[in-house]
């Protein structure tokens, strides 16, 4: 059973499909606790869901919006059992793409589905879980599908660069981005920083938040 805790067609707010029309399913509960948390209520559990009835939702979905992407967000989607089950429902559903967000400290067994993409997040000192991300994953990750993403503030600006440079070394082409907190970081500095030390990252922002406002749910 999928406990839910939002579900919504919006606009993707963050890399690497900003701005690109989804249907976004947010799982409740997370194993970690990261200091800039945005979504406290991912402990909310607002609807629970068997495994054929989430399949059944997404496909009307995108019955009704074609062209729609998928995004598994939380809370942490792949914790526990989800880990085995959502590669299972983006089997069901190959012409649709399937983006998975997930926090960087869980084992993915599952990378062989051709329209399931993982934006995997390297949580930075400042979060409190920089010791959690789980480098299994990078024997597996796939240039042409998955990225990382690091959520920083200023005084996150070295230790970035040396993980970046790192993943530049062992896997050359993989996306990264490197996301600002909220109020601890300006776009031009960051802009700045990466070009000023020649990373091969780009910036991402919180474009939903700009369209609707911080505080704003279900858009």
């Amino acid at each position: 059973m999928f406990e839910i805790v939002e579900k919504f067609i919006t606009l993707s707010g963050e890399a690497p499909i900003i701005g690109s029309p989804i249907f976004l399913i947010r799982f409740s509960k997370c194993n970690l606790n990261c200091a800039y948390c945005d979504t406290g209520y991912h402990t909310e559990v607002n609807e629970i869901l068997s495994f054929d009835a989430l399949k059944k939702e997404i496909s009307d979905v995108i019955a009704s919006y074609p062209t729609l992407k998928v995004l598994f967000t939380g809370g942490e989607p792949l914790l526990n059992e989800r880990r085995e089950e959502l590669p299972a429902i983006i089997e069901c559903f190959p012409e649709t793409d399937f983006y998975i967000e997930t926090n960087g400290s869980i084992h993915i067994t599952d990378f062989s589905n051709h329209n399931s993409h993982y934006i995997m997040d390297w949580k930075s000192p400042s979060s409190g879980h920089h010791n959690c991300f789980n480098r299994d994953n990078l024997k597996d990750i796939r240039i042409t599908h998955d990225c990382i993403k690091f959520v920083i503030n200023q005084a996150d600006l070295e230790w970035v660069k040396e993980k970046v440079r790192f993943i530049q070394r062992i896997i050359p082409k993989l996306p990264m981005y490197l996301s600002p907190q909220s109020g601890s970081i300006g776009l031009k500095d960051l802009a700045e920083f990466i070009i000023n030390n020649r990373l091969p990252a780009s910036v991402s922002v919180q474009l939903h938040k700009m369209i609707w406002g911080k505080d704003a749910r279900g858009v």
